[in-house]
């Protein structure tokens, strides 16, 4: 059943017995089952602030989501008594003097990418996955097809509100600004990159991007007249070990050598889904801004090149699309393999191309005899206006990678979960066996996305390195993000496996 809300309180509590009960019981990754006492639905930040005083109060484990789309267990465990789901937190609208756009964390990356177009004719780098709450996107840095143009999502942020909880155990609502001094403002750069779940809970993200990216008096960046965008099919049945060594290492080689901010080449943004076989064809998703790339004839030449002199030919869908319904063609939303799935995901910077050698594991691995039609290895560009920045001026420290790639596998039937989860594992911890099984920051990798968490990687059966997880995540930035932890949650209120330590 529901909990009536008290006179006056437009807050929605749901307990077990209530019909919806089993549906917020998962996220997006069903290997892992939330079972609180109860979930809270606010709708506004007030209310976040009552509920977690209420539970700092008692002593309660609580924690918070947004789009659900954490692949490890960071919001059920350890066992919760109280979630937060934010997704009642969803307005998007300018503040009152103007300058900025606020966001909530509830709203989704397509309804954000929506409502500035239509609203303010404007975008910002956010992701390609639709359904991903912007809570956690922007905590986590944020990236996504815009991202070699326009930086990382937390390159725009100019302020965050969160609810805290002091020395005191009061929970108190602080707004934290770029030009904030002090504690406040390592709050505010702990959240331009640092991960989810570590400070407080975040009520609203606000944007302004920076002068260099925008255009005509605008808050933030032009949204493009319009997108080319090509979705290309290599079949398997095309390629051997020699031609998919080719392609992969030619997407590598464009990116090092297109690797300039404000470059036109830098409109160009491309996602290559390197699928196990038994999916049948691998898949190119590219796209570059039609107002810079007039007749696209730099996706054109970047699409030829993956594969001239081969005998290799792709199956190519798209064209020149207005912007929006550009945006949306390119989008990965939940669906197909990934509902109500199990997955696993591991993730890596890459400063240049794999070794022939890796290439070889890669292949090996993919052609596999694994049933493995949601398994794949997603190389995105990297890049461009993202690396103009110093590793220290956001959380986020990798600014000088070309590409970035995410290790992925989705099953139903949870008996599989040790096939599936090795198989993940041996690909990654080969591919990688020169560093200890996983990417060490050095000539050819830097570390690990946090928005793409991997428990693995402070288990030393899988992290062979010399490297702990949070250099792989945080590097330099590590002991920084301690610091402001200590200072803004210094009860440890906020946790789970992979939060920064006090």
């Amino acid at each position: 059943m529901t909990k009536p809300a008290p006179p006056g309180k437009a807050v929605r509590e749901i307990v077990p017995g209530d019909s919806r009960w089993a549906e917020l019981t998962h996220s997006d990754n069903h290997r892992f089952a939330i079972v609180p006492d109860r979930f809270v639905l606010p709708r506004k930040g007030h209310q976040v602030v009552a509920a977690l005083q209420d539970a700092v109060d008692d002593r309660l484990e609580v924690s918070c989501r947004s789009g659900g789309h954490c692949g490890e267990d960071f919001i059920g465990a350890p066992r919760r008594n109280l979630v937060l789901d934010l997704c009642g937190l969803n307005r998007i609208a300018a503040t009152d003097d103007g300058q900025r756009i606020r966001v909530e964390p509830g709203a989704t990356v397509g309804e954000v990418q929506k409502a500035l177009f239509r609203d303010w004719g404007t975008a910002l780098p956010l992701g390609a996955c639709s359904a991903v709450g912007m809570g956690g996107l922007v905590a986590g840095g944020g990236y996504g097809p815009l991202s070699r143009q326009l930086g990382l999502v937390a390159d725009h942020l100019a302020a965050v509100e969160i609810a805290v909880v002091d020395e005191g155990r009061k929970v108190r609502a602080v707004t934290a600004r770029a030009d904030d001094d002090g504690e406040l403002g390592e709050l505010f750069w702990a959240h331009t990159g640092g991960g989810g779940g570590n400070f407080g809970i975040v009520t609203a993200y606000e944007f302004r991007s920076p002068a260099h990216l925008r255009s005509g008096g605008r808050i933030l960046p032009k949204a493009a007249g319009g997108l080319n965008v090509q979705k290309i099919i290599y079949p398997w049945a095309m390629l051997d070990e020699a031609t998919f060594a080719t392609l992969v290492g030619r997407f590598f080689a464009w990116h090092e050598e297109h690797d300039r901010a404000g470059t036109p080449e830098a409109s160009l943004f491309a996602t290559f889904f390197l699928h196990h076989k038994s999916a049948q064809f691998l898949q190119l998703m590219v796209q570059s801004d039609a107002d810079i790339d007039v007749g696209g004839a730099i996706l054109a030449e970047f699409v030829a090149g993956l594969t001239e002199g081969t005998a290799v030919f792709g199956i190519p869908r798209g064209g020149l699309m207005t912007w929006l319904t550009g945006t949306r063609y390119m989008s990965q939303a939940d669906c197909g393999d990934v509902m109500g799935a199990r997955s696993a995901s591991k993730s890596a910077y890459h400063r240049s191309a794999p070794t022939g050698d890796q290439l070889a594991v890669l292949y090996r691995h993919l052609t596999s005899d694994h049933p493995g039609q949601a398994s794949y290895v997603m190389v995105n560009s990297y890049g461009g206006e993202i690396n103009r920045r110093g590793s220290a001026a956001t959380a986020s420290p990798q600014r000088d990678s070309t590409a970035k790639s995410s290790w992925f596998t989705a099953w139903l039937d949870p008996a599989q979960d040790d096939l599936q989860i090795g198989w993940l594992r041996a690909a990654y911890e080969e591919f990688f066996a020169a560093t200890g099984g996983v990417p060490v920051s050095g000539a050819a990798t830097d570390g690990c996305y946090i928005n793409y968490p991997d428990v693995d990687l402070k288990d030393a059966r899988h992290n062979r390195s010399t490297a702990t997880w949070h250099d792989l995540y945080y590097g330099a930035n590590y002991e920084r993000l301690r610091r402001a932890k200590r200072a803004w949650d210094p009860h440890d209120v906020f946790h789970h496996s992979l939060s920064i330590e006090l």
